[in-house]
């Protein structure tokens, strides 16, 4: 395995640097630029078209799933790891099916950002252990719940991407659809399920 290039995405520096001294301690990493939001992140992936971006779920101009998906859409090559300080399963279920390659709490070891890394590096997947009996769980229920209550393919990736807390325009401009269809759809699920709310959305899915 050669050395792979990466660019890191977070506004904090502070974070960045622990990111990048972990990473050169440990891997064969070429770190060729930080970005500190979205539109730099953006940019540096066109410029630099590195193997890996790692990157915040909460980076701003544009939001962080923006920048995901704008960056999955022109450059599906780069693999991209997801930083988010919600660890939820449901958080991380929604952005591994937008395309990323990993999630990470930002409470992770550093252990588990070199794990990551590595497995980016060698095409595959990463959850830290802590989540991944819950995400095989929340994607058995997932399937479970859309063929009990015949949710169409559409509806139960709104579903998921309710269940991690994504705000109506949000899940708009991530599956590039308007948000009235949003809306549309989403009544269609409460309809379906007969439930009334997000809570019991959560409940009859298995989300705590």
């Amino acid at each position: 395995m050669g050395m792979s290039s990466l660019v890191i995405a977070d506004s904090h520096e502070i974070v960045r640097e622990g990111i990048a001294f972990r990473l050169k301690e440990s891997c064969d990493v070429n770190i060729v630029a930080e970005a500190i939001d979205g539109y730099s992140a953006i940019k540096y992936c066109r410029q630099l078209q590195p193997d890996i971006l790692i990157m915040d779920f909460h980076l701003l101009r544009p939001s962080g799933m923006e920048t995901l998906t704008k960056i999955r859409k022109a450059q599906p090559e780069i693999k991209i790891i997801v930083l988010s300080s919600d660890p939820s399963t449901a958080n991380a279920f929604f952005i591994l099916s937008q395309g990323a390659v990993g999630f990470m709490p930002k409470q992770a070891r550093g252990s588990d950002f070199v794990n990551a890394f590595v497995a980016a590096q060698s095409g595959y997947a990463y959850l830290p252990v802590e989540l991944m009996e819950e995400f095989v769980k929340l994607r058995r229920n997932l399937t479970r719940t859309g063929n009990v209550f015949g949710l169409s393919p559409r509806e139960i990736e709104i579903l998921e991407a309710t269940l991690s807390g994504l705000s109506t325009k949000d899940v708009a401009k991530n599956l590039l659809i308007s948000v009235r269809t949003v809306e549309t759809h989403r009544n269609s699920i409460y309809k379906k399920t007969s439930c009334r709310n997000y809570k019991e959305l959560a409940t009859i899915v298995g989300v705590n």
